[in-house]
């Protein structure tokens, strides 16, 4: 144990003691021995319940729309109790949300686990080859969708059975309309104790499946990772541990957050079909009784807007989108030190995050983490003391998570080393749907191959130094493009970097960068400013042979992550 990191190991000592509510105990599966919490809810529905008590708290607001507990719990069960009488859905069947956020995404989830099927929600920015595809990876005969994504789907060509939301116009064959099913004469007079009635004669065991989530898709297609409800409700208990353990290491500036007698309200920045937006944001809210403003989609103004609004005290989001807020004109006005929580997670930590949450948001707690979709979302972490004093790092690792770090062989490394990060949780799937080849190469004996570079340092806090698929060898020097990155992001004028490798006759590979700024500063930067600037900072060969300016956004994918490739086929060489 470092000085550094007493407290807070002294901290998850505490909260997962014998005895505690996060006690760890010794686990076994697949001949594999893994530390779980010992009194984590065995399935997604006893997870959830304890949101059944807030009954008139206002839960959700979304646009114009403002739902309570009670009318989001009686929205769910009687879809619920629809999907079993009128559509036959039951146990194992496969059921996916294809939709943009909003509250009936959220009703249709607890619909679907409530009656033991399987939920899989489908990435809403996909075009129709890709979503077609993930219909068929998971096996779904049925279908929640509004009314652009039943255009795009087309499920009636499919043979699929789809319930739309928001639709416009006569339906296609087997479609039907959200409001219909919920107002229809057979179920609408029931009372909540005779919904429940339906729903809780269905019995779910910890090992059936509850979801398959899809993956970002940046370094290659996208794969269908299933999860159980054991997997899911050992990463929901791994948050709220992991918070418990912030606490008592932050406890002052929480205290101060809670004299303030506003209640707590997370704005969700990011898609419910990611991990951050379905596990850490949806659920955790949903089973802690605590209200969430939903966005359709990311807008920095709109975000400064809601912000000031509704009071959010709670904003998490990627770190661009943490950028893009704090540079939007109306971004000046926002009174941030009602913000009690901020954080930017999903990618390395730009030195230029860290600088503009201690500038711009002072009165609130910073955060970052790092954790991927296969694990669901565990990893590692670490919240407000420790924020400044570890710039760029992801954070401590989480209790019940394992970390190696092993060369292209999968040999371990030595500590201190970047390596591939090989992950071991009670969170993490066994595996892919329909994908035995990626089983084959990224499971072995209870280990997940992350495709992350990364290490621990001396305080055992984790960094992420790149994509293993992003990284440069330049004549046998290996080169993390993000560190680049983050060096040339820390320019006033930069908004965004972007590297990766390009043929090279002498080296092999060399390092070219694209470099976003606003129109206006295009002729103030050029190729030799930022290559001193590299220089000047770091070893020679990681100055890049050739960087390109632009004032050009480059593409995002649905969590706001640069599709590098993209970028690539548009500057690199041709």
């Amino acid at each position: 144990m470092s000085g550094f990191s007493a407290p807070f190991d002294q901290a998850v000592k505490a909260v997962t003691a014998l005895g505690s509510p996060f006690e760890i105990t010794s686990h076994q599966s697949g001949g594999v021995d893994y530390r779980i919490y010992a009194n984590a809810p065995k399935n997604l529905i006893e997870l959830l319940a304890p949101g059944r008590e807030f009954s008139e708290q206002e839960f959700v607001i979304y646009r114009d729309e403002r739902w309570s507990f009670s009318h989001f719990h009686r929205q769910a069960d009687l879809l619920g109790v629809q999907l079993i009488r009128q559509f036959n859905i039951g146990k194992g069947d496969r059921v996916a949300i294809a939709m943009r956020n909003s509250p009936e995404w959220m009703a249709a989830f607890l619909a679907i686990i409530s009656v033991g099927a399987v939920a899989v929600p489908l990435n809403s920015w996909g075009a129709r080859k890709e979503l077609q595809q993930s219909l068929a990876d998971a096996h779904c005969a049925f279908v929640f969708c509004d009314q652009q994504r039943l255009d795009i789907i087309q499920p009636q060509d499919l043979g699929l059975t789809a319930i739309v939301v928001h639709h416009q116009g006569t339906l296609p064959l087997n479609c039907h309309s959200y409001r219909d099913v919920v107002s229809d004469v057979s179920v609408v007079d029931l009372s909540a104790i005779e919904l429940c009635s339906v729903l809780s004669a269905i019995v779910i065991d910890p090992n059936d499946e509850a979801m398959i989530m899809f993956t970002s898709g940046t370094s290659g297609s996208p794969k269908a990772a299933l999860f159980t409800h054991f997997h899911c409700c050992q990463s929901m208990t791994n948050f709220e541990a992991v918070a418990a353990a912030a606490y008592m290491t932050n406890i002052d500036v929480y205290t101060k957050h809670l004299n303030s007698g506003r209640p707590s309200k997370a704005l969700i920045t990011v898609p419910l079909f990611h991990v951050s937006g379905l596990f850490a944001q949806f659920l955790l809210t949903l089973r802690g009784g605590r209200s969430l403003v939903l966005m359709y989609k990311w807008d920095p103004g709109v975000a400064c807007e809601l912000i000031t609004q509704e009071q959010i005290t709670i904003f998490v989001a990627a770190p661009s989108m943490l950028l893009d807020l704090a540079r939007h004109p109306k971004f000046s006005s926002v009174d941030t030190s009602i913000i009690s929580n901020v954080s930017g997670a999903g990618a390395a930590t730009p030195a230029k995050l860290a600088q503009l949450l201690k500038e711009k948001f002072s009165h609130s707690l910073p955060g970052s983490g790092w954790g991927m979709t296969e694990t669901g979302a565990a990893g590692a972490s670490l919240t407000g003391c420790f924020y400044d004093l570890k710039r760029g790092s992801s954070g401590f690792v989480n209790p019940i998570v394992d970390l190696c770090f092993c060369d292209k062989n999968g040999i371990e490394l030595q500590p201190g080393t970047p390596g591939e990060i090989w992950i071991k949780s009670p969170t993490t799937i066994a595996g892919y749907t329909n994908n035995p080849e990626a089983n084959e190469n990224d499971f072995k004996a209870g280990w997940f191959k992350t495709g992350d570079i990364g290490y621990l340092d001396s305080d055992k806090c984790l960094f992420i130094c790149d994509r293993a698929k992003d990284m440069v060898i330049r004549g046998g020097e290996n080169i993390f493009p993000v560190e680049i990155e983050n060096t040339i992001q820390s320019l006033p004028s930069v908004l965004e970097a972007c590297g990766f490798a390009i043929p090279s006759e002498q080296y092999g590979e060399e390092l070219m960068v694209v470099v976003r700024v606003a129109p206006e500063d295009l002729d103030q930067i050029d190729e030799k400013m930022i290559q001193a600037h590299v220089r000047e900072q770091l070893a020679n060969f990681k100055v890049p042979c050739i960087v390109t300016i632009t004032d050009q956004a480059f593409p995002l994918n649905a969590s706001n992550k640069v599709m590098k490739k993209r970028v690539k086929a548009i500057f690199g060489p041709k």
